[in-house]
């Protein structure tokens, strides 16, 4: 019988640790610790006041708490309790802490103290970008992304069904006391006493959430545990309580050069704040940059309103109906080149032969090319815009309906913007060309984007917003674990994001792959 070596757990034994020859000088953990180094961690000293003649405890290296936090967020570790244990049995974490032992409470503490200084230290990351030619700011990207709040989703609620639960466990309460009086043995009294307590700490959660309500008109409903996390829907079209946020990635570096947490869910209310942001971004970290930046947005963000305030930028913003149209709502890389660059543009502004629909002011009614009446039907709101909706159902049969409401619709509805009737006489669209569905637009700046986008050039710019966007949210919540926040309320969340983005910037930088261990 062959005779194996046994190994004897309880032996001691001493482990020589060379990092000169673990991490060599080109390997990502030195390059990460250079890096943070190369930034200015002045703004971090101020939080200190160690160094006066009543002395103090030395605080531990601000360049090697940071080393620890961002790899561990390119590794996909987001808790610090997680991290502590690390530090233990990972070689790399132990090069990146410098043998010290630093527990989780060091680390939560540390985040919590330098919250503005972390945020700062975003912008560092950009210059750093210019300075090593990977930032250009030719094409810019924009889009948001759901973040999972940490907390209960049966812990939201509107002003009265909080009410209808506060009034529901003060009957449970008196329920209870009764019993509890009623009671003979003492493991039953305490059994009771322990179910009246959870129920006391749980109305005192709920009175807290109907005054924070009633002292915020401005707010729909409110979260007990994260007050300013608020229902989302996510990408995969659920509703999750968490929060939205706002981002900017530039296409040639896939580095974040714009963030923000914010709790509400409409996209169009940012689109010219996140613009006018990198605007001065632009300004601060690339002055000498010559013609406009390229923005590329998801079709959410559009609005007659942002095109409008947008009219002098070089955007590429589609509206919904059209980019889902299109190619369901994104162009994508594999696309963009087997296009027929010769089709004829969807809509345009101008072109002979167009409908006409006349408008009736004393009957408040269109007339189509067939001389049939358009009626009013009702007032809508579109991505932040007032239109009034004017109707005809019953096209069939109509010689017109092929060109005019298209082959096997019955129908004809137009959608006219509010601002447009004061000088409005006659609405002339393009002949029906095959896009079943689609609505009559009537914003001049909408059907000239659509334009826009449906030339070549105008779908290759538009192109660029999938791999680059998308990828960066691919990275930092599917392989990074970043679905999900661990600290609660807005302030905490938006430093949070700020980490990560922070992380993927540095591994841009490093160029960064993980490893898995």
């Amino acid at each position: 019988m062959a005779k194996y070596k046994q190994p004897d757990p309880e032996q001691g034994q001493f482990v020589v640790l060379n990092f000169s020859e673990l991490f060599p000088e080109d390997h990502p953990v030195p390059r990460l610790l250079e890096t943070i180094r190369s930034f200015d961690l002045s703004k971090f000293d101020q939080s200190y006041s160690n160094d006066s003649e009543e002395g103090g405890r030395p605080a531990a290296p601000v360049d090697r708490i940071l080393a620890l936090i961002v790899y561990a967020l390119l590794y996909g570790n987001l808790s610090m309790r997680a991290l502590e244990r690390d530090i233990k049995v990972r070689a790399d974490l132990m090069y990146l802490s410098g043998g010290m032992q630093i527990d989780h409470s060091t680390l939560a503490k540390f985040r919590l103290r330098h919250a503005d200084a972390i945020k700062d230290l975003f912008t560092q990351t950009l210059f750093l970008g210019v300075e090593t030619g990977l930032i250009d700011l030719d094409t810019v990207s924009i889009d948001s992304t759901k973040i999972k709040a940490s907390a209960n989703r049966r812990d939201i609620g509107t002003k009265e069904e909080l009410e209808r639960r506060y009034r529901h466990i003060e009957e449970a309460c008196k329920k209870r006391y009764q019993e509890w009086e009623n009671a003979e043995s003492s493991t039953e009294k305490e059994l009771l006493a322990s179910k009246m307590e959870k129920f006391a700490r749980h109305k005192e959660k709920l009175a807290k959430g109907l005054e924070f309500l009633k002292d915020r008109e401005e707010k729909k409903r409110i979260h007990l545990t994260d007050p300013d996390a608020d229902w989302h829907k996510d990408g995969s079209n659920r509703f999750i309580v968490g929060y939205a946020t706002q981002n900017a990635v530039d296409y040639k570096s896939g580095m974040i050069i714009y963030q923000e947490v914010v709790t509400a869910q409409g996209d169009p209310a940012f689109t010219v704040d996140i613009i006018n942001s990198v605007e001065r971004l632009k300004n601060e970290i690339l002055p000498e940059k010559e013609g406009e930046i390229k923005y590329v947005l998801d079709c959410g963000y559009a609005s007659e309103k942002n095109l409008e305030e947008l009219g002098e930028r070089d955007v590429y913003l589609p509206d919904r109906e059209f980019a889902h149209k299109q190619s369901g709502g994104k162009i994508k890389p594999e696309e963009r080149k087997d296009r027929v660059k010769e089709e004829a543009p969807l809509v345009t502004a101008n072109q002979e032969g167009l409908l006409e629909f006349i408008y009736d002011r004393e009957k408040d009614a269109f007339l189509c090319p067939a001389k049939q009446t358009l009626k009013f039907i009702r007032d809508r709101e579109l991505q932040g815009a007032l239109y009034r909706e004017y109707r005809f159902n019953h096209c069939t049969g109509c010689s017109f309906q092929n060109q005019c409401a298209g082959p096997g619709n019955n129908r004809k509805h137009l959608l006219i913007a509010k601002r447009q009737f004061p000088n409005i006489d006659v609405r002339k669209l393009q002949h029906y060309h095959g896009k079943k569905g689609m609505a009559s637009v009537s914003n001049p700046l909408t059907l000239k984007m659509r334009e826009k986008l449906s030339s070549a050039y105008g779908k290759t710019i538009y192109s660029r917003r999938f791999p680059s966007v998308e990828g960066v949210f691919g990275v930092m919540k599917s392989v990074r674990n970043g679905w999900q926040f661990f600290r609660r309320t807005l302030k905490k969340a938006q430093v949070d994001w700020a980490e990560r983005c922070i992380a993927h910037n540095i591994a841009k930088l490093i160029s960064f792959r993980r490893v898995n261990v």
